[in-house]
């Protein structure tokens, strides 16, 4: 076991968690089955991927594809989720571990992901990333611009798009968010989109209120981040970085 990843911790963690996900269902009348945990091991060592698995979540969300790739190759049975910045040169990366993305919000993004998945013969899978805070600096696809952003991307070989992702501006009051969580959800009612990305530690019962139908968690799960990455080379800010806490 590594230090600071206690399996008992994290399993009564995931307990937790998963009660708050039903209660947030049942307030809004819907399936807590239809609710996908997703744990968010943004800089924690395979250990913590192993303590989810076996307190039985398979869905397990990384930042940075370099990470990715080596948790991937060092525990096996996840279902792997992409949810930081996606960078066209990792698009391969993502491929090869089967990775839903849940970040893509450029037309070069897409077409990197059509083209790999073709080469290996394979479906790549994402969710689009929208902005509907109206923030000029932040990542995402404007409503005004998403009905045609889609069907570019269904009109690239290799590229399936199973919904939307948001992260709304930071607010110290989870009902803050609710307002995106809800626009973004009429986003994809009106589009014909199932999956919703939405929610994390700190919001995730209001987002699923709203209808998220997958959740990004990490602090809750697995407690304060590491601050500091050991014995790697520093991995660009963005905003993609913060979006499982």
């Amino acid at each position: 076991m590594t230090a600071g990843i206690d399996p008992v911790v994290v399993a009564a963690n995931v307990a937790s968690v998963r009660e708050r996900v039903a209660a947030a269902a049942g307030r809004a009348g819907r399936d807590p089955g239809s609710v996908t945990l997703v744990a968010v091991a943004k800089l924690f060592p395979p250990s913590a991927v192993r303590a989810v698995l076996e307190a039985g979540v398979p869905d397990v969300g990384e930042n940075y594809a370099n990470d990715l790739e080596r948790k991937a190759a060092e525990v096996p049975g996840v279902r792997w989720h992409f949810v930081g910045r996606l960078q066209r040169n990792k698009a391969g990366t993502l491929v090869r571990v089967g990775a839903l993305v849940h970040s893509l919000d450029t037309l070069a993004g897409a077409r990197a992901l059509g083209r790999r998945a073709v080469a290996a013969g394979t479906t790549a899978r994402a969710l689009v990333q929208v902005e509907v805070d109206d923030r000029e600096a932040a990542h995402g696809v404007r409503p005004a611009e998403l009905a045609a952003f889609l069907d570019a991307c269904r009109a690239e070989d290799g590229l399936e798009v199973d919904g939307l992702m948001v992260m709304p501006a930071p607010a110290d009051d989870p009902e803050a968010t609710r307002p995106a969580f809800r626009r973004t959800a009429e986003l994809a009612g009106r589009l014909g989109l199932v999956q919703l990305s939405m929610g994390m530690t700190a919001d995730f019962e209001v987002a699923v209120e709203e209808g998220a139908t997958l959740v990004r968690v990490g602090t809750a799960l697995f407690g304060p981040r590491p601050v500091k990455r050991a014995a790697a080379a520093p991995h660009p800010a963005g905003p993609g970085g913060g979006s499982g806490a």
